[in-house]
């Protein structure tokens, strides 16, 4: 009874985790690229995307095979070994706080790097009980014909996978999803918790620098000389589901609420023009047109350099009204490069990819 509960419990949960990534196989790659970078193996940020789709078909087969009870002295080791590796990515991420989010469940649940190293040691004990009770695993279906109930598996993942990647996720998790007001998701409740800090000061007094709290106030001890103050987050306070949407000139110039308050912005996001989508751009330039003909406010929302901007306008005629904004937060817009958001007085109308953009008349129909 332990052993099947066990069995559920861990192939129920790696078949979830694996469907909120293959739901988003780009929002995976874009936490990888974040760990490569805090490891220092920038080479395989080129292959992110592949190697997300990898991880994402892996962990599904294995949490479905578990489930079926197919290959199970196979399936438990390599289930082993994955969390193993898992909980030390965890711990090294939560120790040295290096990564604020593993990814593990995508935009559908957001875990500190301690809950998520947590649910890693509970997992690790889950799978060595799975071992203990592992002549209580018995397979679903004839041996003969589990590799071909897999590969059926494997085949149905890979393509919701690719339609997910070439196209938008399915099942849209994000804060800037078809229907959310951004000015909305960017106010602070009234009376919402606030972060909590503790300083640390630091005064010589006597010619030995000691260190103080704040009630300990050394500032009104006689002849104290300020040396240093360190601050600290003790306690985090709420945080609005968006929280980083800002647009500004290449100068600096304020432009947000401008866009926020506009009867209709049709807008771009492209958070790296070096790595957008070349053959989106003729389009993209079509509907710049339509939408100044329109009256309506446009522009194209980037994270480029000044040298990027210098490229792109070399590569490419016509007018891109480019605007700045952060590019994590253009990551997480629209999951592609460049891809479309209108909006309708701060609230999102539609998103499209640059696969998939939209023609003028379906604007017209969406703006009426």
């Amino acid at each position: 009874m332990i052993t099947t509960l066990l069995r559920i419990l861990v192939g129920g949960l790696f078949l979830f985790s694996g469907f909120i990534k293959a739901n988003d196989p780009l929002g995976f790659a874009y936490k990888l690229e974040e760990y490569f970078g805090v490891f220092g193996t920038d080479v395989f940020i080129p292959y992110a995307t592949l190697i997300a789709m990898f991880i994402t078909l892996f962990e599904m087969v294995l949490g479905f095979s578990l489930l079926i009870g197919a290959r199970k002295k196979l399936v438990l080791w390599l289930l082993l070994l994955l969390i193993i590796f898992f909980t030390f990515l965890t711990f090294w991420s939560a120790y040295f706080n290096v990564v604020t989010d593993c990814g593990c469940f995508g935009d559908f649940m957001k875990l500190t790097p301690w809950q998520s190293f947590t649910k890693d040691i509970v997992l690790l004990v889950m799978i060595i009980g799975l071992f203990i009770g592992q002549k209580q695993i018995r397979p679903l279906f004839p041996t003969r014909s589990d590799w071909k109930i897999i590969g059926v598996f494997k085949f149905a993942v890979i393509a919701f996978m690719v339609y997910s990647w070439y196209y938008l996720p399915l099942w849209d998790l994000r804060a800037y999803k078809v229907g959310s007001s951004i000015p909305a998701g960017m106010a602070i409740p009234e009376g919402a918790p606030l972060d909590e800090y503790k300083d640390t000061w630091m005064y010589r007094v006597n010619g030995e620098v000691k260190e103080y709290t704040t009630d300990q106030a050394p500032w009104d001890i006689a002849g104290a000389e300020f040396v240093d103050r360190k601050t600290v987050l003790i306690k985090k306070g709420y945080t609005p589901p968006i929280h980083d949407f800002t647009i500004t000139t290449i100068g600096g110039d304020e432009f947000t609420d401008d866009f926020l308050q506009a009867e209709v912005a049709i807008v771009f996001v492209a958070y790296d023009l070096s790595k957008s989508r070349e053959s989106a751009w003729e389009e993209v330039s079509a509907l710049l047109k339509w939408a100044d003909m329109q009256q309506y406010k446009a522009a194209v929302l980037t994270a480029s350099t000044a040298d990027q901007l210098d490229a792109f306008a070399q590569k490419h005629t016509g007018e891109y009204p480019f605007y700045i904004t952060d590019g994590t937060t253009l990551k997480t817009i629209v999951r592609s490069n460049p891809g479309l958001m209108v909006l309708k007085k701060g609230t999102v109308a539609g998103l499209w990819p640059s696969t998939a953009l939209p023609g003028q008349n379906e604007l017209e129909a969406l703006l009426k």
